[in-house]
């Protein structure tokens, strides 16, 4: 990076050079080799041997495209390093300095940096010579690797070992999709506060590639480029083409790729950018999947994208349906906006239900029926276009309720389970309902409906999810409850979902500020440069030794670890889960659902297990083996977020594995963002999964899909260490000036 930023700097005052970067790697030696700016004397005095000291925080600097301005300096390399050598020649005075260091011999009570001034050879440039530690030995592939995710998109050359490891084009690295359609737009209006130019790849099942330049932001120009890629799960970003971390942003459309700008910046310890260039990129990426939506909505091809469905459900933006495709019956699918178009004259009919007998009882040529889709998000959309574009007439399929009774006329089981739902829908929930028996028609076990402000949740007997409780409350008691709050969360929730308080934007406005409660921010940024020489101060005032010195200095910008030392059964940890789970899916026969779901509650419960794991010979819970326990840090900030109703996806690659978690509102979220010390076996991917968080009195756990799961598990006598961080992330533009909440914690 210092390399990087001397070559920028020696190119803004003293253009008109052959550029250039070498770095020779061996077992035992590190050398890089630039011809940029170099240091004076004084400069490496002031700046690179004394630790929070920064020659580049200035706006000279900074216009150079400079990275890295925390002045880290040269101690940093005594990490791995026990012997220093640096070369170095000025670009502006031409005056040539040699330094040495030992590690054995720091002592910042004396001047312990052997200097040697040297005759100028008119090259201005630095080398700078790390010989390594014995028990510090370099990986010599490993490391080119590592490098090359740095300094791929770099402009100048960087060989590493003689291999050419910069300039690569960014169309190799996020590659386009296959071309069905392709568009350029000049000074495109994206969203209120973003312009650009873009180019647009479209493929025929609405895979979407964007590059997008000329960027303004709030009418300000931001120099740098977007290349991004629906379903590319991991968003890497660039500063002046070189790289700093990999970014946790949630889009509708899982776009990823590259971010290169010059607005961001990264922390000290390079593990992520910044909370305010974090922030930026999820009010871009909003803006973005606003562009991609109301491109979409042109395009037939729409009707391939579930992305871009959601996206509509989650902004009520019902009125881009048009170029969606219908069941109808007779005939073949029709566009829903051709529906609109046909149904000015004549309402045309249509069918909410599954009962393919009601249709081939009213269907004909002259009066044909229009089928509702069955699942979300697809149902919604047709629901919402059809109820504000078209007119239909809906054919009776509402569900009849026979023998209703009240609680005077329920017997003692009936009575209970009816006030154990009031209770759970009240306390865990915050709706009041009615909670009656009766014989429900289609087979239904539950009915909800709201008659101006009252809800009542209809019970079946005979269903086959409400008779095994009300045999349960007779014959095992102590297993009644844990069931009731299943069953409510199962059965009960999906049905009373859109009358939920939280489901409003008042409501996640007031769950929003009832977690941020004050919490502690844990951050090394630009701001907290006083810590490292405060850190060395108290060496040279003799309260610490020299090796606490070196260890506190590179733990000062090391991230937070989670370490999981072993895997706990999860039927020794919550025994009732995953059978409650089974019973409620088979006996309904119910499809797994992205659908917002709240987390399984257990907070009897406590546990001490940071893993837990599903024996290959047990049913899975929902699809999955396997739950991490997220920090205690985490739990205390954020543990109530997981009662509420909530979508989950996972991402991974490289090193990184992401998990989103979306508010059931759509007006925030939450990530929680590993970093594993190893690759990750499986290639990059994820998506959208099933909601399964479990929380405990003192653990919430959060599901790890089986192709990841490995990575998890420690193995005999292992020890599974993850670099950790966590947001709160609001996800409108409304919201996009608000600095996020940041913590990160053990």
């Amino acid at each position: 990076q210092n390399a990087f930023d001397a070559v920028r700097q020696r190119l803004h005052s003293h253009p008109g050079f052959s550029r250039s970067i070498e770095i020779t790697l061996a077992p035992d030696k590190i050398v890089i080799a630039d011809n940029g700016i170099g240091m004076t004397p004084d400069e490496l005095q002031r700046h690179y041997w004394t630790a929070g000291s920064s020659s580049k925080n200035n706006d000279d600097a900074r216009a150079a495209g400079v990275v890295g301005t925390f002045g880290i300096g040269a101690m940093a390399n005594f990490g791995i390093a026990d012997h220093l050598t640096v070369e170095t020649e000025s670009a502006t005075t031409g005056e040539r300095t040699l330094c040495r260091a030992d590690r054995a011999r720091l002592d910042l009570k004396r001047d312990c940096i052997e200097r040697e001034l040297l005759a100028s050879k008119g090259e201005p440039g630095t080398t700078i010579t790390a010989q390594i530690s014995a028990n510090t030995q370099i990986d010599v592939q490993k490391a080119s690797d590592y490098i090359a995710e740095f300094v791929s998109l770099v402009d100048l050359p960087v060989h590493v070992n003689g291999v050419l490891r910069s300039q690569q084009r960014i169309e190799d690295l996020i590659q386009p999709v296959s071309q069905a359609w392709k568009t350029t737009c000049v000074r495109q209006k994206i969203g209120t506060r973003m312009e650009a130019d873009v180019t647009v790849i479209l493929s025929n099942n609405a895979d979407l590639w964007l590059h997008l330049t000329d960027i303004l932001w709030d009418s300000k120009s931001i120099p740098g480029r977007l290349v991004l890629r629906s379903g590319h799960s991991n968003l890497r970003t660039f500063r002046s083409g070189f790289g700093l971390a990999t970014a946790s942003v949630n889009s509708s459309y899982q776009f990823g790729g590259i971010a290169d700008l010059l607005v961001l910046e990264p922390t000290a310890g390079r593990e992520a950018i910044t909370v305010d260039g974090l922030q930026l990129l999820q009010s871009m990426m909003a803006a973005i999947d606003l562009f991609a939506s109301e491109l979409l909505a042109e395009r037939e091809e729409s009707d391939s994208s579930t992305p871009f469905m959601n996206w509509v459900v989650g902004h009520n933006r019902y009125d881009l349906c048009g170029k969606l495709r219908m069941t109808i019956n007779p005939g073949d699918r029709i566009l829903l906006g051709d529906i609109a178009m046909h149904s000015r004259t004549k309402p045309m009919l249509l069918y909410e239900g599954s009962d393919q007998g009601v249709v081939k009882a009213q269907a004909s040529e002259d009066t044909p029926i229009l089928i509702l889709a069955r699942t979300n998000p697809r149902r919604r959309c047709e629901q919402g276009f059809l109820s504000s574009k078209a007119k239909v007439t809906p054919v009776s399929n509402t569900p009849i309720v026979k023998d209703r009774r009240s609680y005077s006329q329920m017997s003692m089981a009936e009575s209970a389970l009816a006030y154990r739902v009031e209770t759970i829908l009240d306390t865990d929930y915050f709706v009041k309902c009615n909670v009656e028996f009766g014989l429900i028609s289609h087979g239904l076990p539950v009915f909800a409906q709201k008659e101006k402000d009252l809800i009542t949740v209809m019970l079946n007997p005979q269903g086959q999810s409400v008779s095994p409780l009300i045999d349960l409350y007779q014959t095992e008691y102590n297993a009644f409850g844990s069931m009731a709050k299943d069953f409510v969360r199962t059965m009960v929730f999906p049905r009373i979902a859109d009358y939920v308080p939280s489901s409003t934007r008042e409501g996640a406005e007031a769950f929003l500020r009832a977690i941020r409660k004050p919490r502690e921010v844990f951050e090394y940024a630009d701001e907290d440069l006083g810590t490292l020489p405060s850190i060395w101060e108290d060496y040279t005032e003799g309260r610490i030794s020299l090796n606490e010195a070196v260890t506190r200095s590179q733990n000062v910008i090391r991230s937070s670890i989670q370490i999981v030392e072993r895997a706990t059964s999860a039927k020794d940890v919550v025994p009732d889960v995953i059978e409650n789970e089974q019973t409620l899916n088979v006996v309904e026969s119910s499809e797994q659902t992205l659908d917002p779901s709240p987390g399984i509650a257990r907070l009897e419960f406590m546990s001490s297990a940071k893993l837990l794991i599903i024996d290959e010979s047990e049913p899975t819970l929902l699809g999955y083996r396997c739950f991490i326990s997220i920090t205690d840090k985490s739990r205390e900030e954020m543990g109530e977020f997981f009662l509420q109703p909530h979508t989950t996806s996972i991402v991974w690659g490289g090193q990184k594995i992401l998990f989103i978690f979306m508010h059931h509102s759509g007006q925030f979220g939450l990530y929680y963002d590993l970093l594993t010390r190893e690759i990750v076996e499986t290639p990059a991917g994820g998506g959208p999964y099933p909601t399964c968080s479990m929380v405990l009195k003192d653990r919430v756990y959060i599901p790890i899909p089986e192709e990841i799961s490995k990575s998890f598990i420690p193995g005999l006598g292992e020890k599974k260490r993850f670099e950790v961080r966590a947001d709160i992330l609001r996800t409108e533009d409304a919201g996009a000036s608000e600095t996020a909440t940041r913590f990160r914690q053990v």
